[in-house]
């Protein structure tokens, strides 16, 4: 399966914590884009975007 942008589907997997803090207390965030997430200890808003698997063809 491909999670390339423009592939023509999109999935929001869950977040289990920071990558800045550790904290795991993220709630979503809408802000320039819709799969955000954001920190309730260090208030940062950041995505995840799976670029690769490692998998070649």
């Amino acid at each position: 399966m491909s999670e390339e942008a423009g592939a023509g589907r999109t999935r929001q997997l869950p977040v289990f914590h920071c990558p800045y803090c550790g904290d795991e207390d993220l709630t979503p965030y809408e802000g320039e884009s819709a799969d955000g997430w954001r920190c309730s200890a260090c208030l940062r808003a950041f995505s995840v975007r799976l670029i690769a698997t490692g998998v070649q063809h």
